[in-house]
Parts: structure tokens; sequence; C-alpha cells
């Protein structure tokens, strides 16, 4: 054991001194000298390139940070890592420690990674730099493969990594410009928690997981990569609620546009060329915020002396030449009155897909109950479930009862007692439309005078999709 340790002493010396007393320059050139008999390739990757950011060291950085913890229990892993996190991400970030090395496998081909860095003075020793970057070493019949596979591989998986850790912001107008102090979008609603029929929630999901990975699908067919979203339905069904969950499952920023505080077509341009890619455009009621009515009815905006937005200025904002200007952007209207918009903006291509939100239904209900009391079942659901099926009563108005006590028999009786309030009212002065063949997901969705596909048909899709993409769908209640 003493003389193993003596070795080992013996060898730290001799290192230290040939640093000490061996110029740069010459260990350079020994290293070089050696390495012509190795069989062994080493790639440098510095922080900077041709007096610019070199974005392959950044996203280098990224990329061994998400392997470091992974690799932490494998032998001879780094034993000492650097951990951080700023305001603009969600989530911890992790990195090697100055002269750290671990491995990468890729197509079974182990890849050493080395970061350094080393501090430089000037000849005053006054002014200092930090110089950082990674040495990648491998075997050199494998130069080809990580020239043409492996640093693509993580440049790309950087991007995602970056992207899903960002924070998500809420971007609002102000003086007909977006808000130069855009906060971080908190809202916890995610499509776990949101209270949407099952089939309904995962073919949404599915639909946005096909747009996002859609990418060389959309430059195949030539095709602005953009989605467009009508969400309509009675008031407190979850629209907002969807546009958050939204967000959060894709990690978009939203940009929340209110068209009646634009005043111009040209002030309308210049707020779409300002969003940003991987974001979400929200126009919210759009049959009120401006005068945008059917153009066939002789619709005008003259009682909106105010509002100089026009039709079809939002509509070549939205699908003209304008909509090329960005990439892996998603478009959203929300209204109460799908009929009261213009048909043009309804057409495939503006709002691709037409998802209906309507009343409270037993399935919504058992998800509300799930999310705010905790529990899957009581005795008191069978009935609550007979009553909800036969009467209009939006998600809101039931999620506000079950808000009100923390005790679930509590809470349910009085969800009872608005139900068969709500029952009553509607016995004393029927409906307009009951007693029809309509269900009540129609009723509270329906469209009247709009040429969107099957939406007079007695068997209305709850989402109606008009464009065929990377993976269509159309799902039927």
């Amino acid at each position: 054991m003493a003389s193993t340790l003596s070795i080992l002493a013996t060898f730290t010396i001799i290192r230290i001194t040939f640093n000490d007393f061996v110029p740069k320059e010459i260990r350079d050139y020994l290293w070089s000298f050696i390495r012509r008999f190795s069989s062994e390739f080493t790639l440098v990757i510095e922080e900077s390139h041709d007096g610019s950011r070199n974005h392959i060291f950044q996203a280098t950085m990224e990329y061994l940070g998400s392997h470091v913890l992974s690799a932490s229990a494998a032998e001879g892993s780094p034993k000492r890592l650097t951990v951080g996190k700023s305001e603009k991400v969600r989530k911890f970030t992790f990195g090697l420690d100055r002269h750290s090395e671990i491995v990468d496998i890729f197509h079974g081909v182990p890849l050493k990674w080395k970061y350094n860095a080393d501090v430089n003075t000037n000849t005053n020793n006054q002014q200092k730099s930090e110089s950082r970057w990674y040495e990648l070493s491998f075997q050199k019949n494998h130069v080809e493969m990580v020239k043409s596979k492996y640093i693509p591989h993580i440049i790309n998986t950087a991007k995602k990594l970056k992207d899903r850790n960002r924070m998500v912001k809420f971007h609002t107008v102000r003086r007909e410009r977006w808000s130069s102090s855009a906060v971080n979008l908190d809202h916890p609603m995610t499509f776990d928690t949101l209270a949407l029929d099952g089939d309904l929630k995962k073919t949404i999901m599915e639909d946005l997981d096909s747009f996002i990975n859609g990418k060389e699908y959309y430059k195949k067919i030539g095709k602005v990569w953009k989605r467009g979203y009508l969400l309509y339905g009675p008031p407190g069904t979850g629209k907002s609620s969807l546009i958050a969950a939204m967000a959060n499952h894709l990690n978009f920023d939203i940009y929340n546009l209110n068209l009646s505080a634009v005043n111009s077509d040209s002030s309308l341009e210049y707020l779409l060329l300002h969003v940003s890619n991987r974001s979400i455009l929200v126009i919210e009621d759009i049959d009120c915020t401006v005068k945008l009515q059917n153009r066939d009815a002789g619709d005008t905006t003259a009682s909106y002396p105010h509002v100089q937005v026009t039709l079809s200025g939002l509509l070549n904002a939205i699908d003209g030449l304008l909509s090329c200007c960005g990439d892996e952007r998603i478009i959203v209207f929300t209204t109460n009155y799908k009929d009261k918009i213009d048909p043009a903006l309804l057409r495939a291509g503006r709002m691709d897909k037409h998802i209906c939100l309507s009343y409270s239904t037993a399935s919504t209900f058992k998800q509300l109950a799930a999310n705010y009391l905790g529990i899957s079942n009581h005795n008191l659901f069978s009935r609550i479930e007979k009553i909800i099926e036969e009467i209009n009563v939006s998600p809101a108005e039931v999620a506000g009862e079950l808000m009100k006590s923390k005790d679930p028999k509590t809470c349910l009786e009085g969800l009872i007692e608005l139900l068969e309030s709500k029952a009553s009212e509607a016995t004393s002065k029927p409906e307009e439309g009951k007693g029809g063949n309509n269900t009540k997901q129609e009723k509270g969705c329906k469209s009247k005078g709009s040429n969107t596909t099957n939406s007079d048909s007695p068997n209305h899709n709850a989402i109606t999709f008009l464009t065929v993409g990377p993976d269509p769908m159309i799902v039927r209640e």
C-alpha cells in the first residue's frame, strides 16, 4: 500500500513540475507529436468561433447537462458537477466541472468528453478573461459518423431540451406594440387536470403532438408550419383553460391579442411580425371584440368607429404572405357564438380545427370531483349524474360549487341544489329547441348558418378537422 502511494505521489510531482516548467507551446507540441502514433482523434469545441458565439459549444453544454446525472452511477463518471438555475428556465441545469470527463455512448460507440477552462491575464496582470472549451475524443474510424450523425444529434437534442425547459411567457399589447415586460405564465392547468371528455382530450393532444413533429411534412407539401383552432361553446366551458393546457403541453409562449386595442391593419401586421416562433397567438371572443361579422349579410364597421382593423386585414395577416414570416405557430380563436363569425374566417388554413366545448356531462363532473375533492366515487354521484345529463350547466358553475368547502358531502349537496334549481327553471321556462332530436352537446355548440363541415348534422362532431395534416383524425361523438 505504501509503495503504491509513493508511486502515485511521484507521478503527481512529475506532472506538476512538467506543467510548471515546460512552456505551454512545447507541451502542446509534445502532445500533438504523441497523438500521431495514437488511433484516437480529438475535436476541440471552443466557446467562440471566428470571433462570434459558437452554437455547437452551447448545444454541447445543454446536451451533456442532461446526461451527467444519469451517468453519475457509472464507473468512471465525474465526481464533481455544476448546478444552477435562472429565472428563464423551469428546472435545474447541470454540467461538467472544470477538467471533468464523461463518456457518452452513441450507436454503440464510446465518445469521451472533457470540459476545460483556463483564466488568461494580460501582461499587467490586471485584466482577466476565461477560455472554455470541450474536447471530444474517439477512434479515428468514427470520424464520418461523428460529423454526419453525432454532432447533428447533439444540436437537435439540445434544442428540444432548451425548448422544454424554458419558462412560458405571456405577452399582451400596450399602445399597439407587444409589452416589453412579458410575464411568466404560471397557470397550473394541464391536460391531466383539464375537465374534458376523454376522447376529445386525447384527440387534441395527438393533434398537437402531430403538429409539433410535422416540420418536414409541412416543408414537403409547401405549407407554412402553423395551425389554426376555433374554440367555441357557451361561457364557462373551459376555452381559456384549454389554451393554458395547450401552452403548458407544448411549452409555447402565449401572445394575447385584443383586436379592439389595434387601430389599423398596419399595426396588426407589425404585431404579427413580432410574434416569436413556438408560440400561441390567442384572439378571444372574435365575434365581439371587433366588428368582423358576415360580409354577405351587409355588416359594416359603422357602429364601431374607433376600430379600424378590417376583416380583409385580419385574413391577410393570418393566412397571407405575412403568415410565412415565422414557423411553429398556433393561432387560437375563441367565441361563444360560432354562427356570428364570417365564413371566410372559418375556412381551412385559418381555423383548421373547430373544437366544441360544451356543458358538463357525467364524465367532466367526475374529473372535476377528482380534481377539487380528491374523490372518484360517492353515494351522491349517481343522483348528480342523472340530473347533469338533462340540464345545461357549465364546468365553471360545477367547479364553483365544488370549491365552497373541503367536505365532499357538503359540496356535492350544494351542487345537487344548484342542478335541481336549474332543472326547475328549465321545466317552468323550456329552452328553445327542447324536445327535439338535438343532444345537450349540440344545444351548447351547434352553429346555424355556418358553412363548416357537418355543423348542422344531427351527429355533429365535438371536433371538426377541415385539413388533412400529418396524421389526419376525425373523432365523432
